[in-house]
């Protein structure tokens, strides 16, 4: 493969991309380093019944990759409380290997679904049935954390031809370094091997999610889901993160390589780097700044080499009676060896709305413009879209905006239901006018029968329309599953 090659950094004006890091830099940057004043409780896994404790922001934790929740572009809160050591976790009630302590689980779902890739021009329609089992060993000293873990993922459409049908596996290992309460060193390897592969890449690649860590529940957890296309594919991952609690702040960094082989098509094969960081601290006793950043230097087996950036910065606020809220500004942009540049602003914001103890909604709004003179096209789509059913190249110039209302409700200690109504609208600004629009409306209802059992129901719908031929789709898909924890 070649190796990869170094792209300069590029935004739309010198002084633009000045502001908008040293906005992203200051959130990250400013706090006292005194650890005694330092103030985040350790990380305590939610019950599965529960649901988050507010709708906008989820609390920073070493096991908490600081991405925009999934609702929108919006903040992660910074810590408030100390760090204190905590006790190392035992093998009461726990399946145990000498000092290893394992937590194997099963995940069984039957499903239908009515256009199993999102195509527009031949949707595959049938039942099907989704089987998860996964397993994860870790040998905990408190100075240092060794997790090693695993899981298939495959999903069978007994009335469909059987290369439709997946075998998703995933390996790999963790080791954690914690010399202080405050700071945590951690690296990661991670292989996986899909079956399905989206048609756009994405060209801001999130970090690998440790097993185990606290995910998104109930209606934050909703994402459109994406066209994809047979073409099996191996993905090689290698990432370092250092985490650092100030007082009343957090800085994290992060820098991962990727390597992705396909399997039938190897000249799609791509190489990516990828370095980002974020930060934030709390100014007042309700108000936070935070900022984050990420550029991914892409090189691919055939083809031009590319970079993208996105930079943003904000303010965020505690819950302040029954309201919170958040918005933030930056800029993202790409460029393309020899083939042109992209970028434009990012902006938005969401609040969110707590009538009762048991339920929270949101509505959030975000926009991004992309102006490009690219003319090369290079399999990767545009970031910030993650309620759109169909991906953006980086080659278009574009204006999206994307509304979002999520709500959560808990019916009881066992039980609990979300709703998710989405819309992004992709406007084309340059040449003829032309308008994409696709919806997504997703409700869904999770039950804990037993302490180590979970079922869940969930339906999604998603609607994509564009005026190009060929290119709308409707995709319904219901899913009855079970969670068992060993």
């Amino acid at each position: 493969m070649k190796g990869f090659r170094h792209l300069a950094f590029w935004t739309t004006s010198g002084r633009t991309k000045n502001l908008v890091l040293c906005g992203a830099l200051a959130a990250c940057g400013v706090g006292s380093f005194d650890t005694a004043l330092a103030q985040l409780a350790p990380a305590t896994d939610m019950p599965a019944t529960a649901l988050p404790p507010t709708v906008a922001a989820v609390p920073v934790t070493p096991d908490v990759q600081p991405n925009a929740p999934i609702s929108t572009q919006g903040p992660f809160e910074p810590p408030l409380q100390s760090p204190q050591p905590g006790a190392l976790p035992t093998r009461a009630d726990t399946l145990s290997l000498d000092q290893w302590l394992l937590s194997p689980t099963l995940g069984v779902y039957s499903l239908f679904d009515t256009n199993v890739h999102s195509s527009p021009t031949l949707p595959l329609s049938g039942p099907g049935f989704h089987f998860h089992p996964a397993l994860s060993a870790e040998y905990n000293t408190g100075l240092y954390d060794t997790q090693l873990y695993g899981n298939i993922d495959s999903t069978v459409y007994p009335t469909l031809d059987y290369h439709n049908n997946t075998f998703n596996k995933n390996a790999g290992a963790i080791e954690r370094y914690s010399p202080l309460p405050d700071l945590t060193f951690t690296m990661q390897g991670d292989y996986a091997h899909n079956t399905n592969a989206n048609v756009l890449l994405n060209s801001l690649p999130t970090p690998v999610v440790a097993p185990g860590s606290p995910q998104p529940q109930g209606a934050a957890a909703v994402v459109a889901t994406q066209q994809t296309v047979v073409n099996p594919n191996d993905v090689y991952t290698a990432q370092a993160t250092v985490y650092k609690e100030l007082n009343r702040a957090f800085i994290r960094l992060n820098t991962s390589v990727t390597s992705t082989i396909f399997e039938e098509t190897p000249t799609q094969n791509l190489n990516q780097k990828t370095y980002d960081g974020s930060g934030g601290f709390w100014f007042t006793p309700q108000l936070y700044a935070y900022g984050d950043g990420i550029q991914t230097f892409s090189n691919p087996e055939v083809g031009t080499p590319s970079n993208f950036f996105r930079a943003r910065g904000g303010i965020g606020s505690d819950q302040i009676g029954l309201f919170q809220g958040s918005i933030y500004y930056g800029q993202q942009g790409s460029e393309v060896n020899s083939g042109g540049k992209a970028g434009g602003d990012i902006y938005g914001g969401i609040v969110s709305y707590f009538p009762t103890a048991v339920w929270n909604m949101s509505l959030s709004v975000d926009r991004q413009r992309n102006v490009s003179d690219i003319t090369v096209e290079t399999g990767l789509g545009l970031g910030g879209l993650g309620l759109a059913a169909a991906g953006v190249s980086p080659s278009s110039s574009i204006q999206s905006t994307a509304l979002a209302f999520k709500t959560n409700y808990t019916i009881s200690e066992q039980t609990s239901a979300y709703f998710v109504l989405s819309d992004t609208l992709i406007d084309f600004i340059h040449g003829p006018p032309l308008r994409e629009n696709s919806w997504l409306a997703d409700v869904g209802i999770s039950h804990q029968l037993r302490h180590d059992l979970r079922l869940t129901f969930d339906y999604s719908y998603t609607r994509f329309m564009s005026p190009t031929p060929l290119t709308s789709f409707t995709r319904n898909l219901v899913t009855l599953g079970a969670n068992y924890n060993f």
